[in-house]
């Protein structure tokens, strides 16, 4: 997860820094403004800066979502008796997918831009004189107002598909586009409450499990630094707070990441590892070493996320549908007898 999570990052930096060419803003003052997180106050002037930057947003969503796959294979495959599939085996498990999820993700866009385009048509039909205002006004209930209350609908699903979709993907065993978008809305719709409460509890015990961790996290690297400065003197310290210096530790997310609720007074201060940053080459590589830490911080409150819902879809599917996903055949493993089968009662 913490793999897939770097690469939508890397595809969120490429296209946001893409977008600020286009717009015709200098690049080198837009990177000293925002580094390798530009998440806040972002403005651009051009329609085509803004395609190019939503481009980006919806590449690095589904870049997640292929890490979600990848996790949510892992816990199919557990629940169907191969406790043993790799990560990389999972990884290549989802880059061999992508066409699934991409599909399945374009089909219901392309569909909501289809009923936005005939809207649109009718938009056109109601500047007619005399008659478009009457004609716009008598399908305004039916059908105009059912096709849009169902299109809503399918927009609300659409944003639920960047977790729940990656499982109901891992889960189905042939690939098919058709078949994993069938199955996404049968469960929000037939088993909302239920569904939604495996993600809320996966929510908050993601947020618990990650506070545990990153304090974990920063106890490892305090020890680390702690004993390396040992053999090699106050230098250690200085490099990790200059690498430390070049990352954004202010930051909401770093904040509430080391605390255990927003609200709640209750976690680790990253102040005393502050410092400004250093021009050495050597602190940005040590600030990159620890971006990866905290990386497979988010990385583990995404995996535990993804995990739920795919445990949460197999249970689902039995109870909506009988289905016992438990009961297939691995996709990866066939357990083979190490003998051959012996005929009982048979005679000499």
């Amino acid at each position: 997860m913490t793999l897939y999570l770097v690469v939508a990052l890397a595809v969120y930096d490429l296209f946001v820094y893409l977008a600020f060419a286009v717009d015709g803003q200098p690049l080198g003052p837009a990177f000293r403004a925002y580094g390798f997180f530009p998440f806040v106050h972002i403005a651009f002037t051009s329609v085509i800066a803004w395609i190019v930057f939503f481009a980006g947003v919806a590449l690095a969503a589904f870049a997640l979502m292929l890490g979600f796959f990848a996790v949510s294979a892992i816990n199919v495959e557990a629940v169907r008796g191969h406790r043993f599939l790799s990560a990389w085996q999972a990884i290549r498990f989802a880059l061999g997918r992508f066409k699934q999820l991409f599909l399945s993700e374009l089909g219901i866009a392309l569909f909501v831009g289809f009923i936005v385009l005939l809207f649109f048509g009718l938009g056109i039909v109601s500047r007619l004189p005399y008659v478009g205002e009457w004609l716009y006004t008598i399908l305004f209930v039916v059908p105009n107002f059912v096709i849009a209350l169902f299109s809503v609908f399918i927009i609300f699903v659409f944003t639920l598909t960047i977790l729940l979709l990656p499982a109901v993907a891992a889960a189905e065993r042939h690939g098919e586009t058709f078949t994993a978008i069938l199955e996404t809305f049968s469960t929000i719709i037939r088993q909302p409450f239920r569904w939604a409460g495996y993600t809320l509890y996966s929510l908050v015990a993601a947020k618990i499990c990650g506070f545990i961790y990153a304090y974990f996290c920063y106890r490892a690297v305090q020890f680390l630094t702690w004993s390396a400065s040992l053999g090699g003197g106050a230098k250690i310290e200085r490099l990790v707070k200059a690498g430390m210096g070049h990352l954004p530790v202010r930051s909401d997310l770093v904040s509430e990441a080391f605390n255990i609720f927003p609200g709640v007074d209750f976690g680790v201060s990253l102040a005393p590892w502050m410092w400004v940053g250093s021009k050495a080459a050597v602190s940005y590589l040590m600030a990159f070493m620890l971006f990866l830490v905290f990386a497979t911080i988010l990385g583990y409150m995404l995996a535990i996320v993804a995990a739920a819902q795919a445990r949460g879809y197999i249970a689902l599917r039995y109870i909506k549908d009988k289905h016992n996903i438990a009961e297939e055949d691995s996709l990866f493993f066939k357990d083979e007898h190490v003998n051959p089968e012996v005929e009982v009662g048979a005679t000499d």
